[in-house]
């Protein structure tokens, strides 16, 4: 009886303790447990390699690549494609939506854990690195975000009252400027296997020196001596040249399984399991293979056969540059034991019949192509980061297991020396190792006082990081965004700057 009533008493205490939350109080103790809850705003990061994203708007709103009408009269999606490549985009283009909400969503991502940690009130040994990661990285969104419109919503916390205010490029660059240099000194400097994917100061640097080397176009006024500064800084901070090298091997920096190659500054993660949505994965493979050449490649999926590399582009590489294959697929398509492929085409004089070709890769197409259709033999694809053959790349749904490698030195390298050569310092830098290994690895000879031009940089950097996102900033700094190339034609200034999305300014009155 006295058990009975024991267990009676007993069931009237209903509390529980529950296994699917944890109370920050005893949860952010230690820099590894703010590290894991800050993976909320690097997540955001991952969008940038799927098909409709800040990075592939890049590429189609330049020279580098397209997406016209495939053979199937796939991709014209409403002329979405075909706005961006001729710099008529609508605020209601849905590409548009895409490069903005990588950059807000990156931002709140941000924001919503900076508001966490800011409510943590324990004390512990690398709180004060992981809160400056988090704020570098908004840092970097906001950049982004500027670099494309001339005015964009400004909150730093989800606690502000109101609608986020609108602000202009000054008050940004102002901003993360400010935020950048108030939080460098708090990272770490040692790019360790610890800190991978991870914002380090060598990440900093890298978003202030694009900062300043395109300070001239965002704010009018040109900050030459602190780009270079930032880059020096991420040079002599290397550990003797220990840290971040240029690689010997140009591939190795794109292949699968490319974890922690020392060109790498910055590594945004993707694998076949973690990432494997339409949000998050690494989808390349689909948006540019056609569907003739995946199972030859190893690949069990019906790729989507959109982008492919513009004509002009092609066309400006110097002869013997080894990047031109090393990045698109063209000529003779091999199988993986390098036998020559063939592909059925329609039958030129009867189009109800079709006939085995060579399937050889024509990078020329008429600029037709967006009004009626291109061949299956037209168009370059992308070839940078190596496909995986091993079957894992079943469709839409799983991405590539690469790294995207968003910021890394040969960038730095080449800011640098363009950041010199803009202050008729050209002299002082030519005779930079790394610079001309960036060229001899290519197969090229190595600047000389003569060759190290701004229009010889230009081409340099177009070539060295082609379809690595940062096209567009190059081709305005270089006087080269309104120009006419291969179906766009001349455009005015107020084309640098992007309409705000028509859903954005329905979200916020302010943006109106």
């Amino acid at each position: 009886m006295v058990m009975c009533l024991a267990a009676a008493v007993a069931c009237t205490n209903l509390d529980e303790e529950i296994y699917s939350k944890i109370a920050k109080e005893s949860f952010f103790t230690s820099e590894e447990q703010f590290a894991k809850y800050s993976a909320r705003a690097y997540t955001s990061l991952q969008h940038w390699g799927t098909e409709k994203s800040y990075w592939t708007f890049d590429m189609q709103i330049t020279d580098e690549a397209c997406t016209p009408i495939n053979p199937n009269g796939g991709w014209d999606d409403e002329g979405r494609y075909r706005e961006v490549q001729q710099h008529s985009i609508p605020s209601s283009n849905r590409l548009l939506e895409c490069a903005w909400e990588y950059c807000f969503n990156g931002i709140t991502a941000c924001n919503d854990v900076l508001d966490t940690f800011n409510s943590v009130n324990k004390e512990f040994d690398g709180k004060d690195k992981v809160i400056s990661e988090v704020k570098v990285l908004r840092a970097y969104y906001y950049f982004m975000a500027i670099c494309y419109w001339e005015y964009v919503p400004y909150a730093v916390s989800k606690k502000m009252e109101g609608y986020p205010e609108k602000k202009d490029r000054a008050f940004i660059f102002n901003f993360v400027e400010t935020e950048i240099k108030e939080n460098i000194d708090n990272l770490t400097v040692e790019p360790t296997t610890e800190y991978y994917g991870r914002v380090t100061r060598g990440v900093a640097n890298f978003v202030l020196a694009k900062l300043y080397l395109n300070a001239q176009f965002l704010i009018g006024t040109p900050k030459w001596a602190e780009a270079a500064a930032a880059c020096k800084d991420i040079m002599t901070n290397n550990n003797g040249g220990s840290w971040y090298k240029i690689v010997d091997d140009y591939k190795s920096i794109f292949k699968v399984k490319n974890e922690f190659n020392e060109e790498g500054i910055l590594a945004i993660p993707y694998s076949t399991v973690y990432t494997v949505s339409d949000h998050y994965a690494f989808l390349i493979h689909m948006s540019t293979l056609p569907v003739a050449l995946c199972a030859p490649l190893g690949i069990p999926a019906n790729a989507w056969d959109g982008i492919v590399a513009q004509p002009d582009f092609m066309a400006s590489y110097e002869s013997g540059d080894k990047r031109k294959a090393w990045t698109w697929m063209f000529g003779q398509m091999k199988d993986l034991a390098g036998n020559d492929l063939t592909i059925d085409i329609p039958d030129p004089s009867d189009p109800e019949k079709t006939i085995t070709v060579p399937y050889v890769i024509d990078p020329d197409m008429p600029e037709e192509a967006y009004t009626t259709h291109r061949t299956a033999l037209q168009g370059a694809r992308i070839g940078k980061w190596e496909y995986q053959s091993d079957g894992t790349l079943t469709g839409g749904q799983v991405g590539m297991e690469n790294e995207f490698y968003l910021m890394r030195y040969a960038d730095v390298v080449l800011m640098y020396a363009e950041a010199m050569v803009r202050q008729n310092k050209g002299g002082e830098v030519v005779a930079n190792a790394d610079l001309q290994k960036i060229r001899t690895r290519a197969g090229l000879a190595p600047f000389t006082a003569a060759t190290l031009t701004l229009d010889n940089l230009y081409q340099e950097r177009s070539h060295e990081l082609a379809v690595e996102g940062w096209h567009r900033q190059d081709m305005i700094r270089f006087g080269k965004y309104l120009a006419k190339w291969w179906n766009k034609d001349v455009k005015e200034e107020k084309d640098y700057n992007l309409p705000i999305p028509k859903s954005a300014v329905a979200d916020n009155p302010n943006l109106k």
